[in-house]
């Protein structure tokens, strides 16, 4: 009860019904806790796990620039869809700020959901992709001008 509770506060969960979040909850998807300065994922890893912050934060940088933040994730953040996606090896490090909980989902556990269950992870992911894309467009922009 707790943990859907938790669940129902993060945008990425508000479509699922309260049995698809039962499903979730059960499968081997698991909640990981991480301390300040350990690494959720690091540059070239080759894993697949999906993220998302259900407490704390963590922030986003490159092997290349380590002191250089890109930008600092927060709880209901969705991190780590693009190796999740493509099975491309991971393209920054992500490292806990402070004491952080996630909810993580694997390729693995992903192809034990029924075909509805996927496609709406997938859908889910698709959007924050495309919120991600029109962000990077309006940086771009105001750059520009």
């Amino acid at each position: 009860m707790i943990v859907q509770r938790l669940l129902d506060n993060i945008p990425f969960f508000w479509s699922f019904t309260e049995e698809e979040k039962d499903i979730l909850i059960g499968l081997d998807c698991y909640f990981e806790s991480f301390q300040a300065g350990d690494y959720l994922i690091q540059e070239d890893a080759e894993d697949n796990a999906l993220f998302i912050i259900l407490k704390g934060t963590a922030k986003v940088s490159k092997r290349s620039h380590p002191d250089r933040v890109i930008t600092i994730l927060e709880p209901g953040t969705v991190f780590g869809e693009i190796s999740f996606l493509t099975q491309r090896p991971r393209s920054t490090d992500v490292v806990a700020c402070e004491k952080m909980i996630c909810f993580t989902i694997n390729g693995e556990t992903m192809a034990q959901l029924d075909s509805q269950m996927q496609h709406k992870i997938k859908d889910q992911l698709i959007e924050i992709l495309v919120e991600r894309l029109d962000q990077m467009n309006q940086t771009l922009l105001n750059l520009v001008r």
